[in-house]
């Protein structure tokens, strides 16, 4: 968690949002003393986070999960292309065969 003064936070308030967005907290201290908390949403907002977000949003900030950092991960269009068989794949013959055994 982070804790910025007013001013501060006024100043740098992209680079703070940031940070935000990035699953870090925020406090918004006044005087030394704790007025306001910024997080990422952890209840859904009608079109704009789905409740399956908001869940992963709320686990994050009470600290049951930590999510992979978006510059650890590799870019969604390189997983696709791995997951993606050469070859296609017979489904029915697939569970056929499990089947048998």
């Amino acid at each position: 968690m982070k804790a910025v003064r007013i001013k501060a936070l006024r100043d740098g308030l992209s680079r703070y949002l940031r940070m935000v967005r990035e699953g870090e907290t925020v406090w918004v201290l006044d005087r030394d003393e704790v007025i306001a908390e910024i997080h990422r949403p952890t209840h859904p907002v009608p079109g704009k986070v789905s409740r399956w977000e908001a869940f992963l949003n709320e686990q994050e900030r009470i600290g049951g999960i930590v999510r992979a950092s978006q510059k650890d991960s590799p870019p969604i269009e390189n997983l696709w292309g791995l997951m993606r068989p050469e070859t296609p794949i017979d489904l029915q013959a697939l569970l056929d065969e499990v089947k048998a055994d």
